[in-house]
């Protein structure tokens, strides 16, 4: 198995948010983090496991 290790600014362009602050949110909720020598980096698998853990539904009404 190969990881796919994504700087921050490739995350926040996959997740479509404009400002960094928002991707540090996830990473306080619990997002992991990979450290490579001075460099921290993202899994994208990590990535899309943690948007499907935090997926909701709203009900349209």
């Amino acid at each position: 198995m190969t990881q796919q290790l994504i700087s921050f600014k490739e995350a926040q362009n996959f997740l479509g948010f404009k400002s960094p602050a928002s991707l540090r949110e996830y990473i306080q909720q619990g997002l992991p983090v990979v450290t490579v020598g001075n460099s921290k980096r993202i899994d994208i698998d990590d990535l899309k496991k943690f948007i499907q853990d935090h997926k909701t539904v709203k009900e349209v009404n």
